[in-house]
């Protein structure tokens, strides 16, 4: 039996009200801000607590309110009628609907529930009002229904699979394991073209519940920052059957079962398409699960890193194999994010990102979008690297070919320890004067016009090979001797300025790297994203990594439920940044 939760009701517990009826109640063992206010709660309501059902007709009016707001029943209809067709047909009215089953899950998470299909069920049979059922259009419970367990479950197993079979990349037959030789056939099959159609379908899916939180927000909140910056991280997300396979043996496997007899066939896996995720620990340990990873984006402070202005709710979410595609899921990020209607922003990932990835599939989309990258380096990427008309490319920024060597391996030194942090930042400052100043913003293609620092009216350096003008005279500036100059003077050194475009190699960061402002932004949004992290994995609330807490099988039911678990996270971060928010005044 589910625990009786009864609603409070006395003046003693009304605090921290947020006036916003789309998290007001929701979460009540977690959240101040969930006590029942008075003037809102309902006889019926003190009816079905003393009656022992779990959650109250505002509770579940809260969550029916945020499932319609996402817009996905709307595209789960959508969905079915592309796939079906115009066959003049009507489907016969299901059992338990879309919405059900959604509201149900947020209900379940909200308690940090497992989001079981059985757990499910029981919701729907003994936690609700008459009046929730009836918003939620739930048949009507019969009295003395010797078979109602059965028909429940079955009622809600059946309509958990529809809604996932309409957005489905990997559809295959979860209710065993299969042989190597059933694996290979699985694969084989698999619909490509389908797949890309399906994930799109379950990325709106999650897009539409992660920008509902949202907007949850009030408009000081969401307006904080005229760009929207994001931190990416991932997550490991267990599948529910723990046997996997590797593609480099799977033909061994195979030809191994040809000659096995059937007593002595091992099971192979149950999930198909999943992948391999690997743990690596301090102590050189490797643990490894078999499953996917969860791509999360979420929203930091480029501005003002050292405060707290909005809560740092997930943004964007997406689901993939671990280790593919991860360029292409970090742009899916950012072009959900954009929904948000703030500006294009700063982009902060770890080396996995950035530093590992080829620029035509990561720097190049990004800044298609607006976004501009925040990163660390590999250590083989420090330092010069390429160059364009004669301009340098060092760390994100294109210097003058005359400056000097020192400042240009600082960053080499420092991680090299030949170097401690304050002659580092010293040389960073330095290298200041030698940079290409850039005559206006790129353009739609990436070009921008840069201007050598000796030339135009405000140099930054003086070079025997610019004339200084009168506006420059007389401000201390380093100078460049002609025994610095360049074997060869390029363009840079014979025009005032030339064209870099996003083919020439050089990949732009937001902040000088290695100053204190990249440190400082850098900190904040990895642990902003390491935060949320842990979070989700805190066994307390939403538990991401245990897979024993969302039984159902299969990489749909995988991100439904990082969707609904992220949401959950997300209405509890912004209620306790509202509290704050409220202690404060």
């Amino acid at each position: 039996m589910t625990n009786i939760r009864l609603i409070p009701k006395t003046a003693a517990h009304v605090t921290f009200m947020t006036n916003n009826r789309f998290i007001d109640n929701l979460n009540s063992d977690t959240n101040p801000r969930a006590e029942a206010h008075p003037a809102m709660a309902t006889d019926t309501d003190a009816g079905a607590a003393r009656a022992g059902h779990g959650f109250s007709t505002q509770q579940v009016a809260v969550a029916e309110s945020q499932v319609v707001q996402t817009g996905v029943l709307n595209k789960l209809t959508e969905w079915r009628f592309d796939d079906r067709g115009d066959t003049g047909t009507r489907a016969r009215p299901a059992f338990v609907s879309d919405r059900a089953i959604l509201v149900g899950f947020l209900l379940l998470a909200s308690e940090h529930r497992p989001l079981w299909i059985s757990s499910l069920a029981e919701l729907f049979q003994n936690d609700l009002t008459a009046e929730s059922r009836t918003l939620l259009d739930l048949p009507a419970l019969v009295v003395d229904d010797a078979h109602a367990n059965k028909r429940w479950y079955t009622g809600t197993y059946r309509a958990v699979h529809r809604m996932l079979a309409s957005m489905d990349p990997f559809p295959q037959n979860h209710r065993r394991a299969s042989t190597h030789t059933e694996v290979q056939a699985v694969l084989d099959a698999h619909d490509t073209d389908r797949e890309k159609k399906m994930k799109a379908r379950l990325d709106e899916f999650t897009e539409g519940f992660l920008h509902m939180t949202f907007l949850q927000q009030a408009p000081h909140l969401q307006h904080a920052t005229r760009h929207i910056d994001l931190a990416i991280e991932q997550a490991f997300v267990a599948s529910p059957t723990r046997r996997g396979f590797a593609k480099t043996n799977l033909a061994q496997k195979i030809a191994a079962e040809h000659t096995a007899g059937l007593q002595t066939l091992r099971p192979g896996p149950v999930d198909v398409f999943a992948g391999w995720w690997v743990d690596r620990k301090d102590n050189d340990r490797h643990d490894f699960g078999w499953g996917w990873a969860a791509n999360i984006a979420v929203r930091v402070d480029s501005e003002r890193p050292g405060e707290s202005r909005f809560p740092k709710l997930a943004i964007s979410a997406t689901l993939s194999m671990p280790n593919v595609g991860v360029a292409e899921e970090a742009i899916s990020l950012m072009r959900s994010a954009r929904g948000t209607g703030l500006a294009p922003g700063v982009v902060d990932a770890d080396l996995q990102y950035w530093a590992n990835s080829r620029r035509e599939r990561l720097y190049e989309p990004a800044t298609e979008l607006g976004f501009t990258p925040s990163t660390d380096y590999r250590p083989e990427q420090l330092g010069l690297r390429g160059g364009r008309a004669g301009a340098d490319f060092i760390e994100g920024k294109a210097y003058c070919p005359s400056m000097p060597a020192p400042l240009q391996n600082a960053s080499k030194d420092r991680r090299g320890d030949v170097i401690d942090e304050l002659s580092y930042q010293n040389r960073l400052r330095a290298r200041v004067y030698f940079e290409l100043r850039p005559k206006g913003k790129p353009d739609s293609k990436g070009r921008v016009r840069v201007l050598c620092p000796a030339a135009g009216n405000s140099p930054t350096v003086t070079c025997s090979l610019r004339k200084t003008t009168d506006a420059g005279r007389g401000k201390p500036r380093p100078h460049i001797a002609e025994e610095d100059h360049p074997d060869y003077l390029d363009k840079i050194c014979s025009q005032q300025s030339v064209t870099l475009d996003s083919r020439d190699g050089l990949q732009r960061q937001a902040f000088t790297f290695g100053s204190q402002t990249w440190h400082d932004f850098h900190a904040h949004a990895r642990k902003a994203a390491e935060d949320l992290t842990a979070n989700i994995h805190n066994h307390y609330r939403e538990n991401l990594g245990k897979s024993s807490r969302r039984s159902v099988r299969g990489f749909a039911a995988a991100q439904v439920f990082v969707t609904v678990l992220l949401t959950n996270y997300n209405l509890r971060e912004l209620a306790a940044f509202m509290d704050d928010e409220d202690r404060e005044r």
